[in-house]
């Protein structure tokens, strides 16, 4: 026995509905070896610039400082001739 499988339908198994129809596919004309073109990605954006902080670590900033503590790290001291 054949089947013809030029008008198939997708059915509801539970309510019995045609739920759309399926069409053959045409695998020779699908094997061309063509992909759809990929669009151009979007430019990176910048990096930041580093003159500004975030607004949080700002606002962290800020409220530590209204404590009147000192900072909880120090950065070690710098050598000036260690630089050169």
């Amino acid at each position: 026995a054949r089947w013809d499988l030029r008008t198939v339908d997708l059915i509801d198994p539970h309510t019995g509905e045609i739920l759309c129809p399926l069409y053959p596919l045409d695998k020779s004309g699908n094997a061309g070896g063509q992909r759809r073109a990929l669009d151009t990605p979007a430019p990176e954006p910048a990096p930041p610039d580093g003159k500004t902080m975030p607004p949080l670590l700002r606002k962290l900033l800020a409220e530590h400082a209204a404590t009147g503590l000192p900072p909880a790290y120090l950065s070690p001291p710098t050598d000036p001739e260690s630089e050169r």
